[in-house]
């Protein structure tokens, strides 16, 4: 289907007089999403490339589209296994968001914590915890936002975050840390737990919470 609505566009734009324009970069980025969905990396690859230098060209090196066609091709890399490639990827999709959409919109977030997983695949858990832990701060400072307009919260996403950010402290051997955060992720889902949507992530948070007190009692916040 997008390959023929890709021959109409393209058959648009000749009788146009021009080589291409946005909506037959709209379609190479769905038919590369189809295509990675479906485990054809290159040809996936191939399609948001072209979609690229269309968007780079109409629109400039610095739109928000262009940052989407980049953070869908880091996400082939990294499913391929080149982390290097990947990791610039997501590095230049960070700083066109940034540019674009403003240092705490939540695609910056998203892309932040992108970058620190795969620095955590490398094993590099300090720079992995350095971008999940700034990710953080923005999230705080929206779901502050967010809480005085009265547009909603921002609760979970706080409390999946101080979560991931728990399990790496224990990882690097900061007990105290890691249980600080637990805490907080616990606290946060519990006062959101009267809706059901979010129990499974509470019991998850409570159970890191347990198993760190009876593993390192020490540690564990006194009543």
């Amino acid at each position: 289907v997008y390959q023929e609505v890709l021959r109409t566009r393209r058959d648009a734009c000749l009788k146009a007089g021009t080589d291409d324009d946005l909506p037959v970069a709209s379609t190479l980025n769905s038919i590369g999403l189809v295509l990675f969905k479906r485990g054809v990396h290159e040809l996936a690859m191939s399609a948001f490339a072209e979609g690229l230098r269309i968007r780079r060209r109409l629109l400039g090196p610095d739109h928000r589209d262009v940052a989407i066609i980049v953070y869908n091709m880091a996400t082939v890399q990294l499913e391929m296994g080149d982390e290097e490639e990947a990791m610039q990827a997501y590095r230049e999709t960070l700083r066109i968001e940034r540019a674009a959409l403003g240092p705490d919109h939540e695609d910056v977030v998203l892309t932040m914590q992108h970058i620190g997983q795969v620095h955590q695949q490398r094993g590099d858990l300090r720079l992995a915890l350095e971008y999940f832990e700034e990710a953080l701060v923005i999230e705080r400072r929206n779901r502050e936002r967010r809480v005085a307009e009265g547009t909603g919260s921002g609760t979970t996403t706080v409390a999946r975050t101080l979560n991931h950010i728990g399990n790496m402290r224990l990882q690097r051997g900061h007990v105290s840390h890691a249980m600080e955060a637990y805490v907080e992720s616990a606290r946060l889902y519990n006062a959101k737990a009267a809706g059901t949507d979010y129990m499974t992530d509470l019991v998850v948070a409570g159970f890191n919470f347990y198993s760190l007190s009876k593993d390192h009692p020490e540690a564990a916040p006194v009543a």
